[in-house]
């Protein structure tokens, strides 16, 4: 073989490899989102349970109505309706 021939074996198999490692990348991060929306019911319920609790505590933390909001500003709306969460899910009782 040649030199030139032998550059060009080598790159092609650099290449595959790194075809391989992002096939197994995509593979892995497909997973990770399926097992993180599976997972966002539960976190959603939790949500809800914790605001609740506070309603009925009539507990006014500053600290957890920040929470709470930054967590309903990273649901966007049709993640909300597709677990059937309204604006309520999420008060919680500041008087």
């Amino acid at each position: 073989m040649t030199k030139k021939a032998k550059r060009k074996d080598m790159l092609k198999e650099k290449l595959e490899e790194l075809e391989e490692a992002i096939r197994y990348n995509e593979a892995m991060l497909e997973e990770l989102y399926e097992k993180q929306e599976s997972l966002f019911p539960v976190f959603a319920d939790l949500v809800k349970i914790i605001s609740k609790l506070y309603n009925e505590m009539e507990i006014d933390d500053e600290d957890v109505k920040n929470r709470i909001n930054r967590l309903k500003d990273a649901f966007n709306e049709n993640i909300m309706k597709k677990y059937a969460m309204s604006e309520d899910d999420f008060g919680i009782a500041y008087t």
